[in-house]
């Protein structure tokens, strides 16, 4: 690909003048419009070393308007931020709507960087990644409405030493320190083949490569800022085509009928081994925490099914300085600008901690799909999108435990009667919940999907038999024990 590349293209400055005074303008007008549009924007700057990425940057931002857009680089990465899942720093800067995000350097360097440093046995980077993981995280974007535009600016090899030398001479010795990013100029070849192959694997219709001449600095803007003029006003004046419902019955998955919510536990029973549970569940914490291995600890189960209760038995065993507890309820205004997952992203534990939701990313093919706030095609899609986010954080080391709490239909009724009738329990009562008692079926057929079509190997899933409330929060209990020994190698 990049051989097919003119780099001996020139431009006057004189002509670079003419041009670049039209595109500015265009450039400044289709910002406002993708604001306008609610479009959020992803543009991703790779290529070589010397490439001249921060003055190109820099030119384009000239011609638009500062807010609403910010520029990162994985080169600027903290220690932190290394151990946290690959895409965790992506997620967490993911622009809002109608909002623009630049990489000076992306996914693409800190995979690069991260096989680089396993060669001369530096693990300083989290995980290794695939292309395909790169490929499955950009649709994730696009398909909810994410533009990605990716450069890649190549440089002849007498270019780039040329380039360097300079940038050496004019930013003197601490260039390489505030910059000290792979340099290929030893290892050209090497890298070319490198590079190429990088190129032709994650060139996708939904996010292909714009590949730029960049010998010629004046050559590359132009043809950058003209791209991103083209795509940006084509995409806002696309309309979405939705993609094709796929319709299944409501009884083609069945988890659910065959489980009994009844299970007897005394309470004397109970207090005993509750008792032996938190104790073990304390010692186990310290262990996790030496071996910083994260957690995420996920709550769902019909309404009045008792995850408030198990959760506070939970957290009685552990250190308050170890989790957090993440309730979840309708997304906020901030929340709404962004893809769905980014507010699960932006709590994931750091290292040795305990991340635990009341209620979680499953609302999508829950509440989202019933209630009708996510569109046929999106909650279609979360379950792969959902299984993928849960797979990245296992290959990462997180122990991940996912509970149902499945209690009947009376026994729901007698709660809410319960909670009705005494004053001291109406606040955890309200009218959405009887709302929802009316469409039971519905979402039994859902939370039947649901655990079926994300239930693997790395994030099983638990259906924890509910209308004993003594049993329920022991089970719970014993599972995190369990999974803590499993990780632990006990």
């Amino acid at each position: 690909m990049l051989e097919k590349l003119d780099l001996q293209k020139k431009l006057s400055k004189s002509d670079y003048s003419k041009v670049m005074d039209e595109l500015g303008k265009r450039l400044g007008q289709v910002q406002r419009l993708a604001r306008e549009a609610k479009k959020p924007i992803i543009i991703v700057f790779e290529g070589w070393r010397g490439a001249r990425r921060s003055a190109i940057i820099n030119t384009m931002m000239q011609q638009m308007d500062a807010r609403g857009f910010d520029v990162y680089s994985t080169v600027r990465m903290s220690e932190a931020e290394y151990k946290q899942p690959f895409f965790t720093f992506f997620w967490k800067h993911l622009p809002a709507l109608g909002n623009i995000v630049v990489y000076h350097r992306s996914w693409y360097y800190l995979k690069n960087a991260n096989e680089e440093n396993d060669k001369n046995n530096d693990h300083k980077y989290s995980q290794n990644i695939s292309y395909d993981h790169i490929n499955q995280f950009e649709k994730m974007l696009t398909d909810d409405n994410y533009i990605i535009l990716k450069f890649f600016l190549h440089l002849s090899k007498e270019q780039q030493k040329e380039n360097i030398e300079k940038n050496a001479k004019t930013l003197g010795k601490a260039w390489r320190d505030v910059s000290p990013a792979i340099d290929e100029s030893d290892h050209y070849e090497e890298y070319f083949e490198r590079y190429e192959k990088m190129l032709e694997a994650t060139d996708k219709v939904n996010a292909p490569w714009h590949l730029i001449a960049a010998d010629d600095r004046r050559v590359a803007e132009i043809e950058i800022i003209n791209s991103i003029v083209e795509t940006v006003e084509k995409a806002v004046n696309t309309p979405v085509v939705a993609p094709a419902a796929i319709v299944r019955p409501n009884n083609m998955y069945d988890v659910l009928s065959k489980i009994n919510a009844t299970q007897e536990l005394t309470k004397e029973e109970y207090k005993k081994e509750l008792d032996k549970y938190q104790k073990r569940l304390k010692q186990l914490q310290i262990e996790m925490f030496k071996e910083q291995i994260p957690t995420v600890i996920c709550f769902e189960g019909w309404d009045a099914a008792g995850k408030g209760g198990a959760i506070r038995r939970l957290t009685a065993a552990l250190d308050p300085l170890g989790f957090s507890v993440h309730p979840v309820s309708a997304p906020n205004v901030v929340e709404r600008q962004f893809h769905y997952l980014w507010r699960f992203w932006v709590h994931l534990p750091s290292p040795g901690n305990i991340a635990i939701f009341d209620r979680t990313w499953y609302g999508r093919v829950m509440v989202e799909r019933i209630e009708g706030f996510a569109k046929n095609y999106e909650w279609q899609r979360a379950y792969d999108e959902i299984k993928d986010m849960e797979q990245q954080w296992a290959e990462h080391g997180f122990a991940i435990a996912k509970f149902w709490l499945q209690i009947d239909k009376d026994e729901q009724l007698r709660r809410f009667t319960d909670r009705q009738n005494d004053p001291m329990k109406q606040w955890k009562i309200t009218d959405e919940d009887w709302r929802n008692r009316e469409k039971w079926d519905a979402y039994e057929a859902a939370v039947n999907e649901m655990l079926v079509r994300t239930d693997t190997s790395y994030a099983p899933w638990t259906v924890v038999e509910g209308n004993n409330k003594y049993y329920a929060r022991l089970k719970v209990l014993k599972t995190i024990v369990d999974l803590f020994e499993k990780k632990l190698g006990k």
